[in-house]
């Protein structure tokens, strides 16, 4: 019997959850089910490696503190702003491109157009493992169910540079297949969508094997945050 992509999707819409977030020692968390989870994003920063450190200080103390600041500051700015544009598109809500970000719209719109479904937008998701987050996007792309995650930057990334987005991608799939575990959805692709302000948008696509291998180092990462914590009581 042949089923329609229509019908599988219409099997697969996926309910929608919230989770109040608070802050708990200045590091974003969520409550959910009763416990209070850190975030996805907040488990990176704060066992980010020496190294990655030192060259964020390096670069700062290049250009100066206030220069780095202000750069640091207008791309927050800008990835929160295409974030909320790309988010009203999706769910098909009327919005207003703002001043300022027609490269970055031009970059991403793109690859907005080769999205063929949206399963779920910026919905809570978390795991036993004890954390959780907000993927940005749960979508049928190129015909496959994913996991997406979208970026802004002033140059184009390389794949060596972006780990961190790689494990939080990785934390993404594990979470949205343990929550929608009774759905029988089995989510093996992740979408790094990467929006530049003068170069077409970047897509890395992790596979199955890919998100594997992130997977492990986000738990390790993991492990370490919850040490840090216990060291700082």
């Amino acid at each position: 019997v042949e089923v329609s992509t229509e019908l599988v999707l219409s099997m697969l819409e996926l309910p929608y959850y919230k989770a109040k977030q608070v802050s708990v020692n200045r590091k974003r968390h969520y409550e959910i089910e009763g416990h209070c989870y850190p975030g996805i994003t907040s488990i990176l920063s704060a066992t980010k490696p020496y190294e990655e450190k030192k060259r964020l200080w390096d670069w700062q103390d290049r250009i100066g503190k206030d220069a780095a600041r202000e750069i640091t500051t207008r791309s927050s700015r800008s990835g929160t702003r295409i974030h909320k544009i790309i988010k009203s598109h999706l769910k098909q809500e009327p919005y207003e491109l703002p001043e300022g970000l027609d490269g970055f719209w031009s970059s991403i719109e793109p690859v907005l157009a080769d999205i063929d479904e949206v399963l779920l937008v910026e919905g809570a998701v978390w795991h036993p493992l004890k954390f959780a987050g907000y993927p940005d996007a749960v979508m049928m792309y190129e015909g496959e169910l994913c996991v997406c995650d979208w970026k802004t930057a002033r140059r184009p990334k390389q794949l060596e540079w972006i780990g961190d987005y790689c494990m939080q991608v990785a934390a993404y799939c594990y979470a949205v297949n343990w929550v929608y575990r009774e759905t029988g959805i089995q989510i093996e692709k992740g979408v790094i969508a990467i929006a530049l302000e003068d170069h077409p948008a970047q897509i890395f696509t992790l596979d199955a094997d890919d998100l594997f291998y992130h997977w492990r180092n986000f738990q390790a990462r993991l492990r370490q945050y919850y040490r840090q914590q216990l060291f700082k009581r």
